[in-house]
């Protein structure tokens, strides 16, 4: 039997398959470039990542300006929307000619690129919102969106006086400015060890997650959820000052004269640190054990919990 050739509409079709077919192993993610404490007028800076997890190449089209090929939907925990930002609605509704380029991804790889997220988004308060992103492969006149990104959770303080704002991000034994990193979760412990040696506070507190160590208590957790949202701000700034003069788990701030790391195990979210801590006396050295659980945001592993056994003296 003579099979007839293939025709231009069904070779169209099968290119399309496949072409559908890697577009469906193809995701979106966001997270934050360098998270910090964030206020309604800081600079929010997402790094938006398409990875290619097909067994062919992945095609697109990148608008040189991104507004033309994401947006960000921001809502309230209640799911409401946030407003536009002036600028974004200004670029997507003029008349202009959108210039772009053709990537290509293959298997395995990724493609990253970096937006301000108060570029898109007009973000009134403080409050706690949740950031989804949507990729316009074919720019946002085309036909073809991918799936939503994962959900990002942000949180924005209270705007605070500049000073405030500089006091809280200064090193206090360097005078640097303090921005957390990606560091492995003994780094994290070092970190903060260190600070409280030096007597250098922010330091200490930079990976803290302090609403974790406050909830880590039943009794504390209880109080504390019964608050409305400024409530629970000031309630945080109260804990953390306790926690500083040590009116609040003494322990955790306790500074000692020589710390010996003993093991680090973790996955992907979840890390426990544990360090020999040397206190001395004139007469004596007493040593405790303190393990440190530590939990990854994004990027960055924060201390919200931690347990101590004593192992006598030396």
């Amino acid at each position: 039997m003579r099979c007839a050739p293939r025709t231009p509409l069904l070779l169209a079709l099968i290119l399309a398959g496949s072409a559908f077919a890697v577009a469906q192993s193809v995701a979106v993610h966001i997270g934050y470039e360098d998270k910090d404490i964030y206020f309604p007028d800081s600079e929010i800076l997402i790094r938006f990542t398409i990875s290619n997890n097909s067994a062919g190449t992945y095609r697109f089209r990148l608008a040189d300006n991104r507004m033309f090929s994401v947006d960000f939907h921001v809502s309230t925990l209640t799911n409401q929307p946030l407003g536009p930002a002036r600028q974004f609605t200004t670029q997507r509704t003029s008349n202009q000619q959108i210039f772009y380029r053709d990537v290509a991804i293959e298997p395995g790889e990724s493609f990253s690129f970096v937006e301000n997220l108060r570029d898109y988004v007009v973000i009134p308060a403080a409050g706690i919102y949740v950031i989804q992103a949507r990729f316009y492969p074919d720019l946002v006149s085309g036909t073809t969106v991918m799936p939503s990104s994962n959900a990002l959770s942000l949180t924005v303080q209270p705007a605070l006086a500049s000073t405030d704002i500089e006091r809280a991000r200064i090193d206090d034994a360097t005078g640097a400015i303090l921005r957390r990193q990606a560091l492995p979760p003994d780094q994290v412990v070092r970190f903060a060890l260190d600070g409280l040696q030096l007597g250098a506070w922010n330091r200490f507190f930079l990976y803290m997650d302090i609403e974790g160590l406050l909830l880590s208590n039943p009794a504390r957790a209880r109080a504390y959820r019964a608050l409305s949202g400024e409530a629970r701000r000031q309630r945080m700034d109260e804990f953390r000052s306790q926690l500083q003069s040590r009116l609040a788990e003494p322990e955790l701030s306790a500074i000692p004269n020589e710390f010996r790391m003993i093991r680090t195990t973790y996955d992907e979210h979840e890390a426990t640190v544990v360090m020999n801590l040397v206190f001395r006396s004139p007469t004596f050295s007493e040593v405790k054990r303190y393990t440190y659980f530590l939990r990854r945001d994004d990027s960055v592993w924060y201390i919200h919990d931690y347990a101590v056994t004593n192992l006598g003296t030396e």
